[in-house]
């Protein structure tokens, strides 16, 4: 990520905050269970002794050493059984006091090792753009809650496919893009016209990569060229923006949405061009909702932006009726 320092200084400030109430909150959890069953504070007591004692051992016996550290194993063996029982007992193991932190892989450190979590690196996404840039996520778009009823399953387009049919391969589709990511590439250019679920699906995939934990950054088409070009041109009133234009190449899935709706020029063709091209290059994931058609986007972009499109992404037409219209008569 390239977000400005004093950015990274605020959240490594935050995730010192969240760390400390995660911890806190550990410890209460931990210590009502051991209150209940005070066994289990024994056994962690006679575990740290044993380590000690066998260390002391081996020091003042070096050449028993081997023989110590035997011992040692089968302590420690018979002490962690019968805690293992314990927790069986209760229902519960280990990791049922590690449910308190937000991000299991790094502990709410921010850290894996000598390395950033991902938890972390969307946390700086989100705290250097935020509201003001990115699309917000609604946790009800998902895809458990994507409702395939309002695809008409009698009306045929001109291939005879109706849209409820066409809305099951998009959906199967995007799910499995959502599944599959990280371990497989793919890009996605969602077409259709307004009201027609490519918003939703894109809400679905990113809460679903998230989760994974990976970054995205989910951004309309004109905020995204925007904000560039502001960048560019150092019209940016907010230093927060500062090499916005690194993290859109560098995010593990860019997202963009209502691709065409932006004010069109030749610099919007040539940043649009560099971004698919470079994120293609590297084998960064990025998705595009269009109302355009391909002629649309070839026309409004240039030929070589839809011949890149056209060679690496995988093209879903979603068809139907406005489900915004259909909810309004429902209600």
């Amino acid at each position: 990520m390239s977000i400005k320092t004093d950015i990274y200084r605020s959240a490594l400030r935050d995730y010192d905050s969240i760390k400390s109430a995660s911890e806190a909150k550990r410890r209460q959890i931990r210590d009502k269970v051991y209150k209940a069953n005070p066994r289990l504070d024994e056994i962690d007591r006679e575990i740290n002794s044993a380590g000690v004692s066998a260390t002391k051992n081996i020091i003042k016996n070096p050449d028993k050493k081997e023989e110590i550290q035997q011992e040692l194993k089968a302590k420690l063996d018979t002490l962690n059984k019968e805690k293992a029982e314990i927790y069986d007992k209760l229902g519960i193991t280990e990791d049922y006091f590690d449910s308190v932190y937000k991000c299991p892989k790094c502990k709410d450190t921010g850290m894996i090792g000598s390395e950033e979590c991902s938890c972390f690196r969307q946390y700086l996404i989100q705290k250097a753009y935020g509201r003001a840039l990115l699309n917000e996520l609604s946790e009800e778009e998902c895809f458990e809650n994507f409702n395939i009823n309002f695809y008409s399953k009698t009306e045929a387009d001109r291939d005879g496919i109706t849209p409820y049919e066409n809305m099951k391969d998009v959906f199967g589709a995007c799910l499995r893009f959502a599944e599959r990511f990280g371990s497989q590439y793919k890009n996605l250019l969602l077409m259709g016209k307004t009201g027609l679920g490519k918003t939703f699906l894109c809400n679905c995939i990113a809460q679903e990569v998230l989760n994974s934990g990976y970054t995205v950054i989910y951004i309309s088409a004109g905020r995204l060229f925007k904000t560039l070009s502001d960048e560019q041109f150092n019209r940016s009133d907010d230093e927060e923006y500062s090499s916005f234009y690194d993290d859109v190449l560098s995010v593990d899935l860019l997202i963009i949405d209502d691709l065409g709706t932006e004010f069109s020029t030749s610099l919007v063709s040539a940043q649009f061009f560099n971004i698919i091209n470079e994120r293609m290059a590297n084998r960064r994931p990025t998705i595009i909702s269009t109302n355009l058609t391909p002629d649309g986007i070839k026309e409004q972009y240039s030929d070589r932006v839809l011949s890149r499109i056209t060679d690496e992404f995988e093209l879903l037409r979603l068809t139907g009726k406005d489900i915004r219209v259909q909810k309004r008569y429902l209600s």
